[in-house]
C-alpha cells in the first residue's frame, strides 16, 4: 500500500472555500478559531488547557474511573487502560475524535479519524516529551437520526455498490427519536448479517470477520456498545479509548452547562447568530442556533427544548415544565439531558483536557461559528485538526485509470469522461480501414493484371472472378468488426461505470461512502494497519493510496468478551 498522488482540495467537489482556506491559508480565517492546527497552535492548545483544565471543576479521577468502567464494557484492549491512567496525571492530554455510531463503524472516513487521534496522539508525545497524549473516541449516541446510521454501503458480489439496512422486525418506523445508542438490537440483526454476508465476495477473511460482526452485533446489545465493541475488534489493541457521553455520571459531571444554558438562554444562540454573521460575508455557515441548544428525552424520545408561553415545552409534544420543574429534573436525572450540534463541542472538552480535535471538513467548518460559545462558557476552543481525505484505489481500478490516460479528478464529470474514453476506444475507424484495404487490394489487382493479361487474357478472368469473389467476403467481415468494436465500448463502458462506482459512489467521495468491511473481508485485518503506515497525517491534501493486495491472516481472536 502507498500513497500515489496527494490531490489539492480545490479540485475536488465537496470541499469548501472555509475548509479550503483553513487548510491552506489559515491567516484567512484565523479570527474564527482559537489556534492553528500546526505544532505552534497545538502547543499554544496545550498551555492554555493546562491552566484551565487542571484548575477548572471537573475531577481527572473522576473521569478516568468512569471511562476505566466503559471501556471495560467495550471490551478494550490493555493500551487503552494504560492510557486512561495516563489521563490522571495533569501533564496528559487528549487528541479527541468522535462520530455518530453507524452500523459497523459506519463510513470509512470514521476508521480515518480515529486511526488520525492514534497517530496524533503518538506524534504530540515524541514532538513535546513533557506532556502525554491520548486519544479518545467520543461516541454520538444521544443522535437520533436512526435512518442515517443504520445502513452501509458496501461493494458486491457483481462489482456494483449495495446499500444493506438494519431494521428493528425488519420495519422502517415513520418517525425515529429514540436515542441511537439507546436502541437494542433484535433478532432481525441475523438478516442483516447474513445479507450482508451472502452480499460479498467470499475470502480467506470472511468467516473470522463475520465472526467477530456477529460477536458484537448480537440481539439484546445496544447499538452504542455493538460499534464500539466493533471498533475494538477491527483496530486491536491500539489505546484508542472510547468514551460514552450518554453515561449518567458523565451527565451529572455536565449538570453546569446544561444549568448554564437553560439560565442563560438565548445568549448562546445570539453568539452563533453574531460570529455566523461575520462569516457570511465570505463564507457559508455551517449550523443554525436555537433559541436552547438542549435536548430533553421523553417516553423514550428525544425532543428539542422550547419556550412557549413562560413554560419550558418539548417539541412536537404537549408536554411543558415550569422552570423550577426542569431544574429538578436535571438535578435527579441529568441522563435524560443532552447537547445539540453547538453545545457537544463545549460538552466534549469540558469533560476532556483536549488539546486538539480531529475534525472532518463540516466540523472544521461548524466549529468557524462557535468560538464566542466557548469564551461564554469560561473555555477556549482547542486546536481543530484537519482529518486526512482518502481514497483507495484498488489494484483494477487503477490499471483501469493508466491503462486509458484518465486522471483521478477527470471522474468528477462523468459526461466528459465518458466522450474522452470512447474517443480513445474508436480511435481506430473500421470504415476507413475497410475502405482503403478494399481500394488498395482492388489498385493491385489493376496495376498487376495489366502484365498477366499479356500472357493469358482467359486466365487473368479467372483471376478477377476470385478477386471480387475475396472482395466480396472481405465486405461480409466489415459489420463483424464493427459489432466487435460496439462490443468493445460497451465492456469498457461497463468497466467506467465500475470504476466511478468505486472511487465517486453516488457522486460522493469514497470515503464518505463505502464502509470498511468491505476492505477487510477483501484483504483482511492487517489492512487497517497498512493503512495507519500509509497515512500522512501531516500533507493536508486528498491522498490517493493504492492497496495492496499482499495481506496476512492474524490468528483469530478468542471466545472471551
Amino acid at each position: 500500500m502507498q500513497i500515489k498522488m496527494n490531490i489539492p482540495y480545490a479540485s475536488l467537489p465537496g470541499f469548501s472555500d472555509l475548509y479550503i482556506d483553513y487548510v491552506h491559508h489559515f491567516d484567512k480565517v484565523s479570527r474564527f478559531y482559537e489556534f492553528s492546527y500546526d505544532n505552534e497552535g497545538i502547543f499554544n492548545s496545550i498551555t492554555s488547557k493546562k491552566e484551565s483544565y487542571n484548575n477548572g471543576n471537573v475531577s481527572r479521577i473522576e473521569i478516568c474511573e468512569i471511562l476505566k468502567t466503559q471501556n471495560k464494557f467495550f471490551n478494550s484492549g490493555e493500551s487503552a487502560f494504560l492510557n486512561i491512567e495516563f489521563l490522571k496525571e495533569p501533564d496528559t492530554f487528549a487528541v479527541v475524535t468522535g462520530q455518530q455510531i453507524g452500523m459497523l463503524t459506519g463510513n470509512l472516513y470514521s476508521v480515518i479519524k480515529a486511526l488520525n487521534a492514534i497517530e496524533l496522539a503518538k506524534n504530540l508525545s515524541l514532538k513535546y516529551p513533557e506532556f502525554k497524549f491520548v486519544p479518545v473516541f467520543w461516541l454520538e449516541a444521544d443522535d437520533h437520526d436512526f435512518l442515517e446510521i443504520n445502513n452501509i454501503n458496501v461493494i458486491g458480489k457483481e462489482g456494483h455498490p449495495l446499500n444493506i439496512s438494519y431494521l428493528q422486525k425488519g420495519l422502517e418506523k415513520e418517525r425515529y427519536l429514540t436515542p441511537t445508542g439507546k436502541i437494542v438490537i433484535d433478532d432481525y440483526i441475523n438478516t442483516f448479517t447474513q445479507t450482508l454476508k451472502d452480499s460479498l465476495i467470499q475470502t480467506e477473511f470472511t468467516e473470522q470477520l463475520f465472526y467477530l460482526i456477529s460477536k458484537s452485533y448480537r440481539e439484546g446489545i445496544d447499538l452504542l456498545t455493538a460499534f464500539a465493541r466493533f471498533f475494538n475488534y477491527i483496530l486491536g489493541d491500539t489505546g484508542l479509548i472510547f468514551c460514552n457521553p450518554t453515561d449518567k455520571d458523565i451527565k451529572k459531571i455536565l449538570v453546569p452547562v446544561f444549568e448554564k444554558e437553560l439560565n442563560t438562554f438565548p445568549e448562546t444562540c445570539e453568539l452563533v447568530v453574531n460570529k455566523s454573521a461575520e462569516l457570511e460575508l465570505k463564507y457559508e455557515p455551517q449550523v443554525k442556533p436555537r433559541s436552547i441548544n438542549l435536548f430533553y428525552t421523553y417516553n423514550d424520545n428525544r425532543h428539542l427544548i422550547e419556550l412557549k408561553e413562560d413554560k419550558f415545552s418539548l417539541r412536537n409534544t404537549r408536554q411543558k415544565f415550569e422552570k423550577d420543574e426542569l431544574f429538578n429534573l436535571l438535578l435527579s436525572n441529568p441522563e435524560n439531558f443532552s447537547p445539540n450540534v453547538i453545545l457537544r463541542p463545549v460538552c466534549q472538552d469540558y469533560l476532556l483536557p483536549t488539546a486538539a480535535y480531529v475534525g472532518g471538513p463540516s466540523e472544521v467548518a461548524y466549529f468557524a461559528q462557535f468560538r464566542d460559545v466557548y469564551h461564554f462558557y469560561g473555555m477556549k476552543m482547542p486546536s481543530i485538526f484537519p482529518r486526512t481525505s482518502i481514497t483507495l484505489l484498488e489494484g483494477k481500478v487503477e490499471n483501469f485509470l493508466e491503462r486509458y490516460g484518465i486522471s483521478f479528478d477527470e471522474l468528477f464529470d462523468s459526461e466528459k469522461i465518458t466522450r474522452k474514453l470512447l474517443g480513445k476506444v474508436n480511435e481506430i475507424k473500421v470504415e476507413d480501414i475497410f475502405t482503403n484495404f478494399t481500394d488498395e487490394l482492388n489498385a493491385a489487382m489493376y496495376t498487376y493484371g495489366l502484365e498477366l493479361e499479356k500472357i493469358d487474357r482467359n486466365l487473368l478472368q479467372g483471376l478477377k472472378n476470385k478477386h471480387e469473389k475475396y472482395i466480396e467476403n472481405i465486405g461480409f467481415l466489415k459489420p463483424k468488426f464493427v459489432e466487435s468494436q460496439l462490443k468493445q465500448n460497451d465492456s469498457t463502458g461497463k468497466k467506467l461505470v465500475s470504476v466511478m462506482e468505486s472511487v465517486y459512489p453516488d457522486e460522493t467521495l469514497q470515503e464518505r461512502y463505502f464502509n470498511i468491511v468491505y476492505f477487510v473481508n477483501k484483504y483482511g485485518f492487517e489492512f487497517i494497519k497498512d493503512l495507519t503506515n500509509t497515512i500522512e497525517i501531516r500533507k493536508h491534501f486528498h491522498q490517493l493510496i493504492s492497496v495492496s493486495k499482499e495481506v496476512k491472516q492474524p490468528a483469530l481472536f478468542d471466545n472471551n468478551d
